[in-house]
């Protein structure tokens, strides 16, 4: 007889089955991976990757305290050149900002600081609108098409969302008391997704909401341990950091499907960080522990 937990164990499979098997496939092709810049000075543990349409791509080379800047243009990787701002000792995560500009949370700083396409630094982001704004610590960040910024407060445990200028234009109120958020993204709807990575759940708060809701629950068979979020071409893209690979969700919570793995070799990952999405490009992962970013074309079947 079937044990009412095997029962459980059959239905969740069902549950994440059937949504994955009416999905459009999303499958990705390895292009180039990219170990150095281009005077043969190698990555180490790089966290951030952000990029653009318009072929502008940034790695945070975390292990090496910079970034490194590259043109990615016809899924070709081009020259790759180091910038090192003092002030941002440990880069982590990165956005590009519709003025070329690429802003930075750094680990050790616990600010997001702004570098100007130039490389030189144009100071650290000031959240205004708020009773104490020397208080807000960003634990994770976005930036949409329009400039605005979304960000974790881990103080207050809530999405700022500000103006390009750092004025607060909205609040929302995260979960407490469990959840652990590690990642946020925005839809092109102004839906905003945040991404818990101890409940391995994502939450999603709409244009004119105060507050998050569950869109995701349990998630732990399909995800390990979510770490970071991106949206594109109407899907939520999950890199699962200890599970070595990504997972795939509509944005309205359905299951479509995991990618990649745990391996050494190019089109593998170990412990992958930061992603982005090129509508015209492709996918680009930071293979953290395999001291690499990696590019790969994407398509939809």
């Amino acid at each position: 007889m079937t044990n009412a937990k095997t029962r459980l164990w059959l239905s969740l499979a069902a549950l994440l089955a059937a949504p994955a098997a009416r999905a459009q496939a999303i499958s990705l092709v390895h292009v180039a991976s990219i170990y150095e810049d281009d005077k043969d000075r190698p990555l180490k543990q790089p966290e951030g990757v952000t990029c653009n349409d318009q072929g502008r791509l940034v790695i945070s080379d975390t292990g090496n305290g910079r970034l490194v800047s590259l043109t990615f243009k016809n899924r070709r990787v081009g020259s790759a050149s180091e910038v090192r701002v003092p002030q941002l000792p440990v880069p982590a995560a990165l956005q590009l900002d519709p003025k070329g500009n690429v802003l930075v949370l750094d680990r050790k700083a616990r600010k997001i600081g702004r570098v100007d396409p130039a490389g030189q630094f144009q100071g650290f982001l000031e959240v205004k609108g708020v009773p104490s704004p020397s208080s807000v610590v960003p634990g994770a960040f976005k930036v949409d098409g329009t400039g605005s910024i979304y960000l974790i407060d881990l103080t207050s445990v809530k999405v700022l969302v500000l103006d390009p200028e750092g004025t607060v234009t909205r609040q929302l109120d995260l979960p407490r008391d469990g959840p652990v958020f590690t990642d946020l993204a925005v839809d092109p709807a102004a839906n905003v997704y945040a991404l818990d990575a101890v409940g391995s759940s994502i939450w999603v708060a709409d244009k004119s909401a105060t507050s998050f809701k569950p869109l995701v629950q349990g998630m732990k068979e399909a995800i390990q341990f979510p770490t970071y979020v991106a949206v594109s071409r109407g899907r939520l893209f999950v890199t699962d950091q200890n599970g070595h690979g990504l997972g795939v969700f509509g944005i309205d919570g359905s299951y479509q499907g995991r990618l990649l793995g745990l391996g050494w070799t190019d089109g593998l990952v170990y412990y992958p960080s930061q992603l982005c999405v090129s509508e015209a490009e492709g996918l680009i992962l930071a293979d953290r522990y395999n001291s690499r970013v990696q590019v790969f074309s994407m398509t939809v079947k």
